[in-house]
C-alpha cells in the first residue's frame, strides 16, 4: 500500500480521499476526507518532525541523532513551517536563504565574503 500517493499519477491533480475500508469487518465508509497537515510532509519531513519533537524540541540532540550541523536543523525546521504555517510565508523565506547561506559557509563550499556578498544583494 502506498501511503504517500498525493498526486494524480496521470495528471499531476491533487488527490482526495473519498473511501476508508476496514479489512477487519467490511465497513466501508464514503465522503469527502482531508488529509492531515502532516501527511502533506515528505517522508523525510516527517521523520524529522518525529526526532524534533520526541527530541522536545532539544536542537543539539536532533543535530546528534542525525548528524547534520545547527543551520541545517533550523534550514529543515523553516522547510516544515512554511508547509504547516502558510501565514509566515513571508518572513521565512529571508531566514531561510540565511540558513542555507549559513549551511554552505559551514561545509566550506563558500567563504565569509561570499556569504556576506550574497547577503547584501
Amino acid at each position: 500500500m502506498n501511503k504517500r500517493l498525493k498526486q494524480c499519477p496521470v495528471c499531476n491533480s491533487q488527490l482526495k480521499i473519498v473511501q476508508y475500508h476496514c479489512q477487519n469487518c467490511d465497513t466501508t465508509i464514503s465522503g469527502n476526507f482531508e488529509i492531515s497537515d502532516f501527511a502533506k510532509l515528505s517522508p523525510a519531513q516527517q521523520e524529522f518532525a518525529k526526532i524534533f519533537i520526541c527530541s522536545s524540541g532539544n536542537i543539539k540532540e536532533v543535530e546528534k541523532q542525525l548528524k547534520i550541523s545547527y543551520p541545517t536543523v533550523k534550514n529543515r525546521l523553516a522547510e516544515i513551517q512554511v508547509l504547516l504555517c502558510p501565514q509566515s510565508k513571508a518572513k521565512s523565506g529571508s531566514k531561510r536563504k540565511s540558513q542555507e547561506l549559513l549551511d554552505l559557509l559551514g561545509e566550506g563550499k563558500l567563504s565569509v565574503e561570499q556569504v556576506l556578498a550574497q547577503l547584501k544583494s
